[in-house]
């Protein structure tokens, strides 16, 4: 019995570091410019859709698809943000403009029924190199597709981190998500650094979509499951923080394997809708996140 709990443990934490580079695009959303992004998800599932023809028709490695992937996604993010999101958010003057989100809900059906349409409704599996095989480590085994996800996961997120917080870049998002108007007066471009921070954002939904499509079959119906994980994580995580969005990834990734194990996949989604509705009760800036004054 412990055996099989610390191997649902090893598989949590595997799974939980590609949950983290999920979610930590819409933390960074919401961190600078307070837009809850609700197509997050319908995004990731079609940068996954993208993943799976280039993998299966053009013959790309899934892992440097990371790569593609992540940059055709920076150019739909920069482009959403710069010719819809920022028109929207300057017409309000709250911090979150209701529009942006009745937007990006809209958004995220449509693009949900597109897929359906385009796609039809049966999930797609790509076959790589790495499905299939895994590391024997005494009596666990590990798999390769997602211990290599987990990697590239991690560094991706340690990366974003150290952006933000060592360039000068970086700071000027930091300092327009704590107050847009002084960062104005300091001369920092908010419409530049909103583009950017939307790019960013969906670049990470593209590297994360290369790194699932690997072991995780993609249908129209994905990107409501993984928009419920992205929101419980960001939330237990804290609200715009990126360590807290990794914290937060691991955390759910283990809840979901340890009860999946214990129970069946059901009760896991319960607990942890009941891990989000106490996190929102009692300590709602998340673990990592700050206190507002």
């Amino acid at each position: 019995m412990l055996q099989l709990y610390t191997q649902a443990l090893i598989d949590g934490l595997l799974l939980g570091g590609v949950y983290a580079t999920v979610a930590v695009g819409l933390s960074l959303c919401f961190g600078v410019m307070r837009i809850v992004n609700w197509a997050h998800g319908a995004l990731l599932m079609m940068a996954m859709y993208l993943t799976y023809y280039l993998v299966t028709l053009a013959g790309i490695n899934v892992y440097l698809c990371c790569l593609i992937t992540g940059a055709v996604m920076f150019a739909v993010g920069y482009l959403l943000q710069k010719f819809l999101f920022y028109k929207l958010i300057v017409r309000e003057k709250d911090r979150e403009p209701v529009n942006v989100l009745l937007f990006t809900s809209g958004l995220g059906t449509a693009l949900t029924a597109v897929a359906l349409i385009v796609f039809g409704g049966f999930a797609l599996q790509a076959q790589t190199p790495y499905t299939g095989k895994s590391l024997q480590m005494g009596p666990f085994i590990i798999s390769q597709t997602k211990l290599i996800s987990f990697v590239i996961a991690v560094v991706s997120t340690l990366v974003l981190f150290f952006f933000v917080k060592k360039t000068e870049t970086g700071r000027a998002m930091s300092a327009t998500s704590q107050n847009r108007t002084v960062a104005r007066l300091m001369g920092i471009h908010e419409e530049n650094i909103y583009c950017l921070a939307m790019g960013i954002s969906q670049a990470m939904v593209g590297i994360s979509a290369s790194l699932l499509i690997s072991f995780y079959p993609v249908s129209n119906s994905v990107g409501v499951l993984f928009s419920f994980k992205s929101f419980i994580i960001v939330v237990l995580g804290g609200k715009g923080s990126i360590m807290g969005c990794l914290l937060g990834g691991l955390v759910v990734g283990v809840i979901e394997k340890f009860f999946g194990t214990m129970f069946n996949d059901a009760t896991s989604q319960i607990v942890l809708f009941m891990l989000f509705v106490l996190i929102l009760l009692f300590k709602p800036s998340g673990i990592l996140g700050k206190e507002k004054e």
